[in-house]
């Protein structure tokens, strides 16, 4: 290799190492704040807090008693067996102890404040927010993705330790190695942080058509037939359902109801929000209501209203559909739901398909120290190799 070609592959691996050793030692300050200063991140799945904190935004939160919450706060409250929820405090008042307080939360793009009361001890209070950050994170869920990442990294730290002759007309740098093994960890940490927070991609929704043509009732699904439509627990499967009952007679009714069939551990919950006009890139363009909170859907086969109103009229619902926190992923447990509407004596009906929980699970965090131990591995036997050759040459 000549000098110049040299000096450009020096260059190159130097940078890529620096940028590595600054994306891991971003990442420890990320740690060190999250276990000495509270701060957590929180992903937003629905637009709840629109325009506020729009759907699939990241917000950074702080971790403060109840005692120092007040009327105006975004606060993400936890609720035991289900998500938190981030919404704007609009009430407090004194608890059953000196450290609890009882609030009153509304979202910014809900008419009405929660259905309950939270009794705190302590919240985590939105320190800022980044809209669609929380995308990007769905996409380095990928498989895809984190096995590029896995095997990117694993050459990075494999061409950092390759042996190499030395270049007799350059000084040695003998920090150089320090450097390597420094960006090296770095690369650990900033794979070891990134995968938890990786979670599965859910397939994209396309248009169908309408499964029945008839003028008194249409029932539209965006989500193709069949499926499946992979579940994570963070980040929503967005399901829009377009119900045209504008040809049925007034006077009448258009009933819009949910049922699941499948394995209780899946625990899916279901929002359910309509529209007054058809949902655009995941918001409302005007008058958004929530239907229903986030809360499971029993398997047993039995109908749960989302929806009746008089007719004529044009129903928008978004369901967002989220595993349990706690559900398994890459398992074999999975539901059906199936949403059935009815107007003018006929009736339609449209399905998920199978609803499988997918997510990084506990074997991606072995990918971080796997990248790094197989670049090293390689590096370590080719440097053995090359020093048997040397002294076989003597």
């Amino acid at each position: 290799m000549g000098r110049a070609a040299r000096a450009v592959a020096r260059a190159l691996r130097e940078t890529l190492l620096t940028i590595a050793a600054l994306g891991g030692a971003a990442c420890i300050v990320l740690v060190i704040l999250a276990f000495a200063g509270g701060y957590s991140l929180v992903m937003f799945k629905t637009g709840s807090m629109s325009p506020t904190i729009p759907a699939g935004s990241v917000a950074l939160v702080r971790e403060i008693p109840a005692g120092e919450v007040s009327v105006g706060d975004v606060l993400t409250v936890d609720r035991p067996g289900s998500l938190p929820v981030t919404h704007r405090v609009t009430s407090v008042a004194a608890g059953p102890s000196a450290a609890e307080r009882v609030i009153t939360m509304r979202g910014d793009a809900n008419d009405v404040e929660d259905p309950l009361p939270y009794t705190i001890e302590r919240g985590r209070v939105v320190v800022g927010s980044v809209p669609h950050l929380a995308h990007v994170i769905v996409w380095f869920g990928s498989p895809w993705v984190l096995g590029g990442i896995t095997v990117g990294a694993a050459l990075l730290v494999t061409w950092a330790f390759w042996p190499r002759d030395p270049a007799p007309a350059e000084p040695r740098r003998p920090k150089r190695g320090r450097r390597r093994a420094a960006a090296a960890g770095a690369i650990a940490v900033l794979i070891g942080i990134l995968l938890p927070w990786a979670p599965g991609r859910a397939a994209p929704a396309t248009a169908v058509e309408p499964d029945s043509t008839r003028d008194a009732l249409t029932l539209h699904s965006d989500l193709p037939e069949g499926g499946p439509h992979p579940l994570d627990a963070e980040l929503p499967l967005h399901w829009h359902l377009h119900a045209d009952a504008t040809a049925a007679p007034s006077g009448g009714e258009l009933t819009l109801t949910i049922e699941g069939r499948g394995d209780p551990l899946v625990g899916v919950a279901a929002e359910v929000r309509s529209c007054d006009d058809p949902w655009s890139a995941g918001e409302c363009p005007s008058g958004e209501r929530l239907l229903r909170s986030a809360v499971p859907i029993a398997v047993d086969g039995a109908p749960s209203e989302l929806l009746r109103t008089p007719t004529p009229v044009r129903a928008h619902l978004r369901i967002a559909l989220t595993a349990r926190p706690d559900a398994e992923a890459g398992g074999d447990e999975q539901i059906e739901l199936t949403v059935r509407a009815s107007a003018a004596g006929e009736h339609r009906e449209t399905g998920t398909g199978e609803l499988p929980v997918t997510g990084s699970g506990p074997a991606g965090l072995a990918l971080a120290p796997a990248a790094i131990l197989i670049g090293l591995g390689a590096a370590l036997v080719a440097h053995r190799r090359r020093g048997r050759r040397r002294e076989g040459e003597r």
